[in-house]
C-alpha cells in the first residue's frame, strides 16, 4: 500500500472511532505532516487532493479506487486495500495516535491526529 493510502486510512480508522476528523496528521516514522480537510462525508488530503467518501465498511477514494475498513473490535480493524491487493491491520482508540501493520505485522506505521491547526497533538477540551 503507498504511503498517502495508508496514511489515508489512518485518517478514516481515526474518525470512525473517535468520531471527529483530525485537521492534520503526523506521520511519526517520517516526520511528515499532512493537513486534511473534514467534509460531512469524509475529508479531503490536502497533499494529494485526494476526496474521502466513507462507506460503513469502505473508504471511497475518488479516482483511485475503494479500500475495505472493518472494526473487529472498539480499537482493532482490518482491512484490504484493492488498488495495491494488500491487507493490513490496526489499532485507532479514541485517543491520538493510529497504528497501521502490514498482514503478516512484519512493518508497522504510526500517525498522530490533531484537531489543532498549529498541530498540537492534544485532545480537544
Amino acid at each position: 500500500m503507498d504511503p498517502d493510502t495508508r496514511r489515508i486510512v489512518a485518517v478514516a480508522a481515526h474518525r470512525r472511532c473517535a468520531g471527529r476528523c483530525p485537521v492534520l496528521v503526523h506521520a511519526l516514522g517520517t516526520g511528515e505532516s499532512f493537513v486534511i480537510e473534514p467534509l460531512p462525508d469524509g475529508f479531503r488530503d490536502i497533499g494529494t487532493g485526494q476526496v474521502v467518501h466513507l462507506g460503513p465498511d469502505t473508504l471511497v477514494l475518488d479516482g483511485v479506487g475503494v479500500v475495505e475498513l472493518r472494526f473487529t473490535d472498539d480499537i482493532a480493524f482490518e482491512g484490504y486495500d484493492h488498488a495495491s491487493r494488500e491487507r493490513f491491520r490496526g489499532r485507532a482508540g479514541g485517543g491520538a495516535s493510529v497504528t497501521l501493520y502490514d498482514d503478516p505485522r512484519a512493518d508497522y506505521f504510526q500517525y498522530a491526529m490533531s484537531y489543532r491547526p498549529d498541530g498540537a497533538v492534544a485532545q480537544p477540551g
